[in-house]
């Protein structure tokens, strides 16, 4: 399998809105995903959700508001996250997920688990944003340096996005990962080049 070419494997790619950056005291406001398969995306594959808030662990939108426009009289009308986590576990466990700062969401994503019980599937992981911190001269003046998701896709040629939205991103981050393959790993590299290109070091 680790020999077959890249493009035959799915990716789940997947971002979420959150209220912080401390998984222990943050949590997760809604999530956008999109698949890869044949080496395309999928838009008919694509979703977004924003989850209802939770009366027992407090989780007010508070001061993160005002980059992701989440409010929480939008998330009355969402969806429970435990169970949004526990149908994507179970139908994603073994595609390649896909994050741009991969620490940060999977971390959400584990305290998440263990917060309702859930087994988290330790899934292989790839990180758009480390390939690209591995892969910039370290010489560069620190302005292009930037590592946001629309500064890396700039480098490739690709158009900026509305940032924090998380399907808006997801879509984004598929599209960076498909760049960053075909100009720097190679359209015909196989899994085991993939993972060993975006392994973290």
């Amino acid at each position: 399998m680790a020999k077959a070419v890249w493009s035959e494997r799915r990716f789940w790619v997947l971002d979420l809105e959150l209220t912080g950056l401390d998984s222990s005291e943050g949590h997760i406001l809604s999530a956008g995903w999109v698949a890869i398969e044949g080496g395309e995306i999928q838009l008919s594959q694509a979703g977004h959700c924003l989850f209802r808030q939770s009366a027992l662990m407090g989780d007010d939108v508070l001061d993160s508001a005002h980059l992701h426009h989440i409010t929480d009289q939008q998330r009355e009308d969402g969806v429970e996250l435990s169970g949004w986590l526990a149908q994507a576990i179970d139908e994603h466990a073994d595609d390649l997920w896909v994050f741009h700062h991969a620490p940060l969401d999977s971390a959400f994503l584990q305290e998440s688990c263990r917060r309702f019980q859930l087994k988290w599937p330790k899934p292989q992981t790839l990180d758009t944003m480390a390939f690209e911190h591995r892969r910039l001269p370290r010489d560069v003046p620190p302005g292009y340096r930037d590592l946001t998701l629309n500064a890396c896709r700039r480098r490739y040629g690709l158009p900026v996005y509305r940032a924090h939205h998380a399907l808006s991103d997801a879509l984004g981050t598929a599209e960076l990962l498909l760049a960053q393959i075909r100009s720097r790993v190679g359209p015909q590299a196989s899994q085991r080049d993939l993972l060993r290109a975006y392994r973290t070091r």
